[in-house]
């Protein structure tokens, strides 16, 4: 008989196993070393089979009676402590503490808690969620410019979806709140530019999602918004971008509340640009930025007058004479009669000796400017009277209304005959056809147009009145 003798060796597999477990923690060590991040989220991965698998052969080694089996419940202790550990020191642990902190609203803490996973742990599965919630938290923090700077680092790199209405939202949100605060800063032109991005992010909001309750509201905070950035862009003397973006309320924004106020902003800046010009000596385009006025609502000039022609009378008394013609001569040229006859009156207003060479420009505008308009036509009306001067005819002129009259006239002559309220006169104008404009000054009443024939000696009565419909 052969004696029975107990082994108290480990087996192949036990050894196997030990090899693997060795060869599992000196790579834990080494992803450690090169990718902490990587390696707090694998650890617990690793650790749970080797536990299960170091504590069956722990067993199966002690019911064997093998000293050996202490090795496997030395893996069992140390791969334990690799599931608990994540839990405590890795970026999932600090991942807690930074939402606990956000709910608690200690913003700031939950920041630098985040920034500890982004700089720490970047390949961590867990970044994409921590990018997303330092970019809440920095916007909760009201840090609206790391808030944006975050939020497109996310987008950039696919976390974040662009086209997502709520982050559209926030992103329209932050560069309003960043045109706020730089308004008070006095930053201007940073609170103009803020104004517009959000103004961007709005358009897309109603483009994107046009049924929604976000783009009724977009719709009214366009305007808004509008108006915030010309007075921004108005402050730093940004003329281009005032213009523009007032030009977009006045075009496209016109029942809104923010329109007249934008006509009024826009009346200011062209004179502030004009002044701005004419003290720079850049006097043509000064008077052409001055006459884009003409082209605003009318009430705004009225409701401004006294600015306006204040500031007319600086800036044309600046500018040379020989300048204001040619620009006069430019808008004649180019069938602009309204600007034309505004320069050519201004110019005799200023320099009476100039009324005889510019009363034919004078008086062509005027004509070309009535006949275009509503107006009440003037009638052939017929001599009653002989005169004995050779080529001439008389008008006898009658004005019953309670206005002042301009009468112009384009023929054998240019002539402007002037006329005060409830009065009359008699002008002698040599004989021939005439197109003729007259106008009551101060009145909303359409003027008068005609062509009429004034023979050779003879006299013709002319009464203006105002029609009784």
């Amino acid at each position: 008989m052969y004696p029975y003798r107990r082994r108290n060796r480990l087996g192949p597999g036990s050894i196997f196993f030990m090899v693997i477990f060795i060869l599992i923690t000196i790579g834990s060590g080494y992803l450690f070393y090169t990718d902490e991040g990587m390696f707090w989220d694998y650890l617990p991965f690793i650790s749970i089979p080797v536990v299960v698998i170091s504590l069956i052969l722990a067993i199966f080694n002690f019911v064997k009676k093998i000293t050996a089996g202490f090795i496997f419940i030395i893996f069992f202790i140390i791969f334990t402590a690799g599931i608990i550990m994540p839990t405590i020191f890795g970026p999932s642990a600090i991942y807690q503490d930074a939402r606990q902190c956000y709910e608690n609203k200690d913003y700031t803490e939950s920041i630098d808690k985040y920034k500890i996973i982004l700089n720490k742990y970047p390949n961590s599965k867990i970044y994409n969620e921590a990018l997303r919630n330092i970019s809440l938290a920095y916007y909760s923090n009201n840090d609206y410019e790391e808030s944006i700077s975050y939020f497109s680092k996310a987008i950039n790199e696919e976390i974040i979806q662009p086209q997502d209405l709520e982050i559209k939202k926030i992103f329209t949100d932050c560069y309003a709140k960043i045109a706020e605060n730089s308004y008070d800063e006095k930053n201007y032109e940073k609170s103009g530019q803020n104004y517009l991005k959000a103004i961007e992010i709005l358009n897309e909001i109603i483009e994107q999602f046009p049924d929604t309750n976000e783009a009724f509201i977009s719709t009214y905070k366009i305007p808004e918004y509008l108006y915030n950035a010309a007075l921004s862009f108005y402050k730093n003397k940004n003329w281009n971008e005032t213009i523009e973006a007032l030009n977009n309320i006045i075009d496209n924004y016109p029942e809104n509340d923010t329109s007249k106020e934008a006509n009024l902003l826009l009346f200011k800046t062209y004179i502030s640009e004009s002044l701005e010009l004419n003290e720079n000596k850049d006097y043509e385009n000064s008077i052409k930025e001055f006459l884009r006025i003409l082209d605003l609502d009318k009430e705004i000039q009225k409701q401004n007058s006294y600015i306006f022609n204040n500031q007319k009378r600086t800036i044309f008394s600046n500018t040379p004479t020989s300048t204001l013609k040619n620009i006069g001569y430019d808008f004649y040229n180019d069938s602009d009669y309204s600007k034309a006859l505004f320069i050519y009156d201004t110019i005799v207003d200023l320099n009476s000796d100039m009324e005889e060479q510019l009363t034919p420009f004078i008086v062509d505008s005027k004509i070309k400017l009535v006949a275009d308009s509503d107006h009440t036509e003037i009638i052939q009306s017929i001599p009653y009277k002989s005169i004995s001067i050779p080529e001439q005819s008389r008008l006898h002129i009658e004005n019953t209304t309670p206005y002042n009259l301009i009468i112009y006239f384009k023929g054998p002559e240019y002539k402007i005959a002037k006329l005060e309220a409830e009065s009359k006169t008699e002008i002698d104008i040599k004989s021939g056809t005439y197109k003729i404009a007259a106008e009551l000054e101060k009145s909303d009443i359409p003027p008068f147009y005609g062509e009429v024939t004034y023979e050779e000696n003879q006299q013709y009565k002319e009464i203006y009145k105002i029609s009784e419909q």
